[in-house]
């Protein structure tokens, strides 16, 4: 069990010509018989792992840590390694606080229960459309469209009333999961989000509201179960998990249907229950990073010996295009049987959201295409501005006309 001689950098860049394509270089990789190793921003030499039943294996393995406390620990950039100055949510503590921490939120986003608000959702879809029918074109699907349905989803969900606030506090997250931002400036970010969410668990402690906030975090702060400064942590993380990926997730679908137009047509004549978007999730995936480890022992994975105390990033988007796991991967195809791909995670720490996503997803995207039929891009596609300095894949504007 060797590893390979060549240390690669990374991150490793997409070919701007096939922005919704994971780089070449993971794919690259999955030939390999054993993990490579890269190099990353602080010098340290992390195993990535690209292959989709490596990712699988890593994802549920207990002796690789999320735990960004532990030595070793592989940070994408210096802006993420700045969250170590904060109070951090369950997601990045060690295990036995993330469970207890996510088994207080489960019951809230069960698949039963996120099904139950599609009629709210679809009141969301139906009011952002109808402002962008209203409005100037060409329309910025993001930010007319994606953003806000994204935004005001999670905000109902949460029973937090951020209308006025929801650009700035976009931005916040943004400048959070820069890749390039200096330190400083992502730990005063940090600190502005951690205050805004005290405000409003302060404010909710006095007077609960009907959402997760007020009938879950508020209670678990009064009995003593959840701090008051986690409590904040788990809000703020809430939000930001919750509003960025699915706004991204809704652009970059599109963009790939008005790239697949067979794929289009295919799309409008299915219902909104239909399984079309897991295929989009895998297709379009919008994690850009890696999700980071830390081996906590010595673990085999694959064929490789991850020794305790070495990290370990799994490429979500390359393992979402094996060909091991997926035929003929790099071909959309809304009409594939519904897979088990890794777009939101897997294991302890798969995507407290997942169900919610899948509805958004269905009904952002279905009511969409459906109200407007004639929807098409403004620009060529080609000319389409992605974003390249974030932890996600996303487009700074998408025009589009009708």
């Amino acid at each position: 069990m060797t590893e390979p001689d060549e240390t690669t950098g990374y991150p490793m860049p997409r070919d701007p010509r096939c922005p919704l394509d994971p780089p070449a270089a993971y794919l690259s990789l999955q030939h390999s018989a054993v993990l490579p190793r890269v190099r990353i921003w602080d010098g340290s030499r992390p195993w990535l792992v690209t292959r989709y039943d490596d990712a699988v294996q890593a994802l549920g393995e207990s002796r690789l840590s999320e735990d960004v406390r532990l030595p070793g620990f592989p940070f994408a950039s210096a802006s993420a390694a700045a969250k170590l100055e904060r109070v951090l949510p369950y997601a990045l503590r060690e295990d036995d606080v993330h469970r207890a921490q996510r088994a207080m939120l489960m019951r809230e986003f069960t698949p039963r229960k996120m099904e139950a608000l599609r009629p709210r959702v679809q009141r969301i879809v139906d009011d952002a459309i109808d402002a962008m029918l209203a409005g100037p074109r060409p329309a910025d699907l993001v930010s007319a469209f994606g953003m806000p349905v994204a935004i005001r989803v999670i905000c109902d969900v949460l029973g937090v009333d951020a209308e006025e606030d929801r650009q700035v506090l976009h931005e916040l997250c943004r400048t959070m999961g820069s890749r390039t931002v200096q330190p400083e400036e992502a730990s005063r970010a940090l600190e502005d989000l951690e205050g805004y969410f005290h405000r409003l668990v302060e404010s909710q402690l006095r007077r609960p509201g009907n959402g997760v906030v007020g009938q879950v975090v508020v209670e678990r702060v009064r009995s003593g179960e959840l701090s008051h400064e986690d409590a904040v942590a788990m809000v703020q993380l809430l939000f930001h998990a919750g509003h960025g990926t699915s706004a991204y997730m809704i652009a970059t679908s599109v963009v790939a249907l008005f790239t697949h137009p067979e794929q289009l047509a295919a799309f409008r004549a299915m219902d909104d229950n239909s399984p079309a978007v897991v295929e989009l999730l895998r297709y379009t995936t919008v994690a850009h990073n890696a999700m980071a480890r830390v081996a906590t022992e010595d673990v085999v994975i694959g064929t490789t010996l991850v020794r305790a105390g070495e990290g370990v990033m799994i490429q979500l988007d390359a393992a979402n295009r094996d060909p091991l796991a997926f035929p003929d991967p790099d071909r959309l195809d809304i009409g594939r049987p519904p897979s088990r791909n890794l777009a939101l995670g897997h294991g302890l720490h798969h995507c407290l959201g997942y169900a919610l996503a899948h509805v958004e997803q269905q009904v952002a995207l279905g009511t969409l295409f459906r109200r407007i039929p004639e929807l098409r891009h403004a620009v060529p596609l080609e000319e389409l501005p992605f974003k390249d300095d974030e932890n996600l894949v996303g487009l700074h504007t998408l025009p589009v006309t009708w």
